[in-house]
């Protein structure tokens, strides 16, 4: 599992608006290791360390998910801050292309989308992660055969409890639930061979370092977050049959 990169952002950032609930900005950031560009996003702590868990999880489950940064804005970057102080934000490096918005009416962008070889197991991860939000916005697309997935803020849900559905899954119900019920239970079959197993033995004790969570929440929001999740991945065979809506078969005589 990687570390979550901790970076400064450098003056000249520019405001970006795709539809975008928060103030976000594109900006280079510089971190231990070098310069890079990314879009850096103002939301508060709980969102923060909810963007940095689902970017890290995702990103070592094998995801395309941009590397997540947590940037230092300070008075050099922003005027409104006072000197000597700083704000932290989200940031996530520039995958290099737009969202999927600019290709929502393609019906072969559609179909890009529904063959590349980890749809499936983005609606999984999105479904475990109790992310509703996923849309045309946090998709990104190169025009090609390369997806991006982005936008984690309003995932991980404690008001759910760990074996309840996430309120939404887009990818689930756009792409999957018009299907077969002889391909749902093939779905399902190859989710819980497949990919389910991944989420059994994760190493969620290593989610707070990897995400330096200790240094801008309490103990008791962390701990929270990872008991949700490892609850939950015992659940995920479960949630995705419901969220599929495999009927259950009859025994055979």
């Amino acid at each position: 599992m990687e570390q979550v990169k901790i970076g400064l952002m450098l003056p000249g950032a520019k405001s970006f608006e795709d539809h975008n609930v928060n103030p976000t900005w594109k900006a280079h950031v510089k971190t231990h290791e070098s310069v890079v560009v990314a879009y850096v996003k103002q939301v508060d702590f709980q969102k923060l360390y909810a963007e940095c868990v689902c970017a890290t999880i995702g990103r070592s489950l094998g995801l395309s998910i941009p590397k997540p940064i947590i940037v230092k804005v300070t008075h050099d970057a922003f005027k409104e801050i006072p000197e000597g102080e700083y704000a932290l934000a989200f940031g996530s490096e520039d995958a290099g292309y737009p969202s999927f918005r600019r290709y929502s009416k393609s019906e072969e962008a559609l179909e890009k989308l529904k063959s590349y070889s980890k749809t499936l197991d983005v609606g999984v991860f999105d479904e475990w992660i109790a992310n509703w939000d996923r849309n045309v916005g946090n998709i990104l697309y190169d025009g090609g055969e390369k997806f991006s997935f982005i936008d984690h803020e309003n995932a991980l849900d404690l008001s759910l409890e760990e074996s309840d559905s996430a309120k939404d899954n887009q990818i689930i119900r756009v792409i999957y639930t018009l299907k077969s019920e002889f391909e749902k239970h093939k779905l399902n079959r190859d989710i819980d061979i497949g990919i389910t197993p991944q989420y059994k033995d994760f190493p969620f004790a290593l989610i707070s370092e990897k995400t330096y969570a200790s240094s801008y929440l309490p103990q008791e929001q962390i701990v929270k977050v990872i008991e949700f999740l490892e609850k939950r991945s015992k659940h995920i065979k479960m949630l995705m049959s419901r969220r599929l809506g495999v009927q259950q078969q009859e025994m055979a005589l």
